[in-house]
């Protein structure tokens, strides 16, 4: 019951997060301009709505491998709740940059692209580092098969690699110099953890043959 609770808590958490980057604000559009501008917005919205899932769909997998729990599961699992609440508002500064740069037409973001990367980053490496946190933790179930405790040693090791990520753009963001390549760090990631997945022994056989 007290795991129902928690997820059931988990999800209504993940979902207002969702609804802070609704399109046009909570006033209904009112006129052709007003609905253009709204739907200008979606880039945006989709954006930050995939980085959200991802972290929500990570959590229901744990949750898969994890079975009932304990305290230190549900103390990370209340932590990342914490997190992407503070997290969705520069994520939406992000998605609109983002957007505006592949050539969007919603309202751009006006500031230093290095501050917004750092703070972004910031937010970023801190929920990443949590997910990776509840996938260690995850270890500890006895119940687990060996072929789910290789799978949950895989998952950890791409939420280590988005850590990674994330702190190499911090990195960069806070040098003049090269705060401008502090976005394209994230692009490496469809690579990074596709060459990961393509290569990682997800059913533990080949461990199993040495």
């Amino acid at each position: 019951m007290t795991t129902s609770r928690l997820d059931n808590f988990t999800d209504a958490a993940f979902a207002f997060a969702v609804t802070l980057l609704v399109i046009g604000g909570t006033e209904a559009p009112t006129s052709v301009d007003m609905l253009n501008a709204a739907l200008a917005e979606v880039p945006t919205f989709a954006i930050g709505f995939a980085i959200v899932a991802m972290f929500w769909f990570a959590h229901v997998r744990w949750r898969r491998y994890r079975g009932e729990g304990d305290g230190l599961s549900a103390f990370l699992t209340v932590l990342l709740v914490f997190l992407v609440m503070i997290y969705i508002q520069p994520l939406r500064a992000m998605a609109r940059s983002l957007s505006t740069f592949l050539g969007g037409s919603g309202t751009p973001f006006s500031g230093d692209v290095g501050d917004l990367f750092l703070i972004y980053g910031a937010g970023f490496v801190a929920m990443a580092l949590t997910t990776a946190g509840l996938f260690a933790e995850a270890r500890r179930n006895p119940d687990l098969a060996p072929a789910e405790a290789h799978a949950v040693v895989g998952e950890l090791r791409i939420w280590l690699i988005l850590v990674a990520t994330g702190l190499v753009s911090i990195l960069l963001s806070l040098f003049e110099r090269t705060e401008d390549f502090a976005p394209l760090v994230y692009a490496t990631l469809p690579l990074s953890i596709g060459l990961f997945v393509w290569r990682y022994d997800w059913d533990g056989r080949k461990a199993a043959k040495e």
